[in-house]
């Protein structure tokens, strides 16, 4: 931990909208930079830490060995800005999300690590609201640490006691997905207990679905190596079920042997059953696909036709961009070189299955490699617009990358 505050406020400025000829087949949105002083900034989440209606961020950078806290600053009628806080020292990190760890009412921040680190920390909020932008206030421990490499965690109260757990999801040797058995005082570290439920190779998504309309909250992963590679889903065995504890039912949906990235649901043609939106390849072929649901342990792929103009897949988010009362896909890529696109959106005419979808520039041919997308309007204009992070594979001592940063939509 750093011994004093550190604070930067930063008013976001629009970059001129790139006019270079590119594949794409539309302009670029205006971009803006939230924060690019440190090294691998690895994806970014939201939540409203401070209750004032405004979406606060949180992002892990994997180089600098931070994990930053982003707080919004209320006054909509002016150009988003937020506070930069660096909530503290995460070397390795790969993930950070915020949650209320110890059930006190305050937000915290759960860091998973990989590389030689290899934890899972747990940053502790302040429990009064307004000291939050005050690093000093900030305090970490080690949660939980077992030599394995963790890349994801989402919270879920799995046992339905009113504590939050956490899910984990790790990477290479020995890689597994677990959840963390929050105890009676959650701040007494020693007494979290771990539940592997599943082996894994390297785990990018965990989402939380009632994937079998049972009322029970399962789990839904995108697995990118190893013998499991691909999409799938494990069934929650009950909240009051002997075998909760034990490894659950393991489902598969598709794109087995894929290099499967960033997943998400999504109901898209309205027949109130969740589609999967997969992107996924296996070197240079590049896929995005939509799997649908048919009956018991069949689902259908239906291919969307890959982007020309956009780089390797990595993450997909939907949401309606142009306003026209259908949902549309979020395409965010790596290896975006050569002048592809690193960011593109997507629309269909008829039928969310019908493979040919027409594709939207979005960032630009600027950025090569880019992670999750949040779709927040965030300028309060009734659209939505896109934030991301984007790393520059990594460079360490080099081009740091975009680092955080927005899209604004042009509808309105």
């Amino acid at each position: 931990m750093r011994p004093s505050p550190t604070i930067v406020l930063l008013l976001l400025l629009p970059l001129a909208a790139c006019a270079q000829q590119t594949p794409a087949p539309t302009q670029s949105w205006t971009r803006h930079q939230i924060d690019h002083a440190g090294a691998g900034a690895d994806g970014v989440r939201a939540a409203d830490v401070n209750g004032d209606g405004l979406p606060d961020l949180v992002v892990g950078w994997e180089q600098s060995g931070e994990t930053t806290l982003y707080l919004s600053q209320k006054n909509p009628e002016e150009a988003p800005r937020w506070q930069r806080v660096i909530a503290g020292a995460t070397p390795d990190v790969e993930d950070a999300l915020l949650t209320d760890v110890d059930g006190d009412g305050a937000f915290d921040i759960v860091s998973a690590t990989e590389g030689k680190t290899r934890k899972v920390f747990v940053l502790w909020g302040p429990s009064d609201k307004i000291d939050y932008a005050d690093t000093s206030k900030w305090t970490s421990d080690v949660l939980y640490a077992d030599g394995s490499q963790w890349m994801f965690s989402i919270a879920l109260d799995v046992d339905d006691n009113d504590r939050p757990d956490l899910i984990i999801g790790g990477k290479n040797r020995d890689a597994k997905v677990g959840w963390l058995e929050a105890p009676e005082a959650p701040r007494r570290l020693d007494d979290w207990t771990f539940h592997p439920i599943t082996s894994a190779g390297w785990v990018m998504s965990l989402l939380v679905e009632d994937m079998n309309a049972d009322g029970e909250p399962d789990l839904l992963l995108s697995d990118r190596r190893g013998e499991q590679a691909g999409v799938r889903w494990l069934e929650h065995p009950g909240r009051a079920s002997p075998d909760l504890r034990k490894p659950w039912a393991n489902h598969v949906i598709g794109a087995a042997g894929r290099e499967v990235m960033f997943i998400t649901a999504a109901d898209l043609d309205g027949d109130g059953v969740k589609e999967i939106i997969v992107p996924h390849f296996l070197e240079d072929d590049w896929k995005l696909s939509l799997f649908k649901h048919e009956t018991g342990e069949q689902w259908t792929e239906h291919p969307i036709d890959y982007p020309a103009s956009a780089g390797r897949p990595k993450s997909v988010a939907v949401g309606d961009i142009d306003l026209d009362g259908r949902l549309d896909l979020v395409l965010a890529t790596g290896q975006a070189h050569d002048k592809r696109r690193g960011i593109v959106w997507l629309r269909y005419a008829g039928s969310p299955f019908d493979p040919n979808w027409d594709v939207h520039d979005i960032s630009g041919p600027e950025g090569n490699k880019f992670d999750l997308s949040l779709l927040i309007d965030l300028d309060h204009d009734g659209d939505l617009d896109v934030i991301n992070t984007e790393e520059n594979d990594n460079a360490a001592g080099g081009n740091p990358g975009l680092g955080v940063i927005w899209y604004e939509n042009p509808t309105r």
